[in-house]
């Protein structure tokens, strides 16, 4: 069986956009595919092989997809989320009849939580149940917004000391975290540039990263689909760390409820 590791790239075209996805794992006779949608920074090889082939091994089938203008897929990075959730739908309505699914469940992490969401709302019958990890509602009451050295890290990201200060607190040594980033940017370094392989495609960063900044900040100053939280009709799981600071975790809270 396929692994983060091993996994083929496939492309497809949707509505003039070639999309790069990998399908890890085998078909279920009881659940739909797994869609993993992942964060602001990600590309569908930076993907830590510890989640994708724990859920592959417990039975599940997973699609992993890099958003248009990003990673090996073609196009332009969306302007907003409810953009970037329009060209996730054009690409399902092309990939999902090729794996005989009508729909799928969807794992959507930090940003990929938000564009979940809207797709939820924007396609109700595409999405049978619900993941939010590391993730929070658009604008509303009670929301609480990042430290500001921690948004400038994440959006402007430098090595040193102000980074090491943001993220890591005094008691640790890092130490996971770096074993956390060598598996996620290194997992496919056996395969890259074989067999038709694309090189490895690491976090976003420069030019492509402002574009996803002005796009992330859209969700942060839209209330439309906070209002809309409550017409979601879906089996949904909505996890956090104790102590996000990229998306605090109250935010995770106040999704939940």
């Amino acid at each position: 069986m396929a692994t983060q590791e091993t996994a083929k790239t496939l492309y497809l075209v949707a509505e003039g956009t070639k999309y790069a996805y990998r399908i890890i794992g085998n078909a279920s006779k009881d659940s739909p595919p797994l869609l993993m949608l992942n964060h602001v920074r990600s590309t569908i090889d930076t993907w830590d092989p510890q989640v994708i082939n724990n859920l592959t091994s417990s039975g599940r089938q997973l699609i992993t997809y890099d958003y248009a203008g990003l990673g090996h897929s073609g196009g332009n990075i969306a302007p907003s989320i409810r953009a970037f959730a329009i060209n996730l739908l054009t690409f399902l309505n092309v990939l999902l009849p090729t794996l005989h699914a009508k729909e799928v469940d969807v794992l959507g992490f930090s940003m990929g939580g938000y564009i979940a969401q809207q797709l939820t709302l924007d396609a109700p019958d595409i999405v049978r149940k619900l993941v939010l990890a590391g993730t929070g509602p658009s604008l509303g009451p009670n929301l609480e917004r990042p430290m500001n050295e921690v948004q400038s890290t994440v959006f402007n990201p430098t090595p040193g000391l102000p980074t090491i200060e943001a993220f890591f607190p005094s008691f640790t040594t890092g130490e996971e975290c770096l074993a956390w980033f060598n598996r996620s940017t290194q997992s496919r370094a056996g395969v890259a540039g074989k067999n038709g392989e694309p090189e490895i495609a690491q976090f976003t960063t420069g030019e492509d990263l402002v574009k996803l900044t002005q796009a992330y900040l859209t969700w942060d100053a839209d209330p439309i689909p906070y209002a809309l939280l409550q017409t979601i009709q879906k089996d949904a799981l909505v996890t956090n760390g104790d102590n996000d600071l990229i998306v605090p975790t109250q935010n995770s809270y106040i999704l939940a409820r």
